[in-house]
């Protein structure tokens, strides 16, 4: 009896270090990237049904004939003084398009973070930098983090920003990472949804040196945190 008891409690005990060897096991990272325009997604799941969803797409624009030389950014006059891109300027921008001069003055990328459980507490993070040779530092990228609405289905008619969250200017030397959400998330309500300008200053100089030395290139990282569940990220480049 005594070894029958003692076989029984040592299999409760394997029983149990393998449940929690599981659940241990799904509170993973997950890392997903892809270039330019396709969406990309990472997810992470635990046994307790947690479902974090992230998605990052590029914004592709209807053009109705319009053309552009290149997707490679340019120097753009969006910005009309020393300071960030007020609301209106974005939606001047988000009306041309991003095209300016026929040239691309702007990418725009969107951001959907849910939880199929709901979550009190969890938090967006986006950081942003740009890669090349040393020029790169001189670089004036900047962007703004803002909401909005809208709408096409084969490629964005219209895009509207309604809310300006962030704005900030990058390069290689001193990255931009910045808070973009924190608190409760969800599949309904409390599903998010943000838009990240990406521009290129127009300084009115000769920025020749700065364009061909950055070559464009920059790199951002989108980051979903849920504490005690989990963390899913989601990578982007244009170059």
């Amino acid at each position: 009896m005594e070894n029958n008891g003692k076989g029984l409690f040592y299999g409760v005990i394997g029983v149990a270090t393998l449940i929690v060897a599981i659940i241990g096991a799904t509170f993973a990272y997950f890392n997903a990237s892809q270039k330019d325009a396709e969406t990309i997604k990472g997810e992470a799941n635990n046994t307790l049904q947690s479902d974090l969803n992230l998605e990052v797409s590029k914004v592709n624009w209807k053009l109705d004939g319009q053309t552009v030389a290149s997707d490679k950014l340019v120097p753009a006059d969006f910005q009309k003084d020393a300071t960030s891109l007020t609301e209106a300027e974005v939606n001047a921008a988000l009306g041309k398009k991003c095209i300016d001069g026929g040239f691309t003055g702007c990418h725009v990328w969107k951001i959907i973070a849910s939880s199929s459980q709901y979550l009190e507490a969890a938090n967006i993070n986006l950081n942003l930098k740009v890669t090349g040779d040393a020029l790169a530092s001189e670089s004036k990228y900047s962007f703004v983090v803002f909401t909005g609405s809208e709408t096409g289905s084969e490629g964005v008619e219209n895009l509207t920003a309604s809310s300006v969250e962030d704005t900030d200017t990058f390069n290689s030397i001193v990255g931009s990472g910045v808070q973009i959400y924190s608190g409760p998330l969800d599949n309904s309500s409390n599903k998010k949804t943000y838009y990240v300008m990406i521009y290129y200053e127009n300084e009115n100089d000769d920025q020749t040196s700065q364009v061909q030395g950055t070559k464009g290139q920059y790199t951002g990282t989108v980051t979903l945190n849920a504490a005690g569940t989990g963390q899913v990220t989601a990578d982007f480049t244009q170059d």
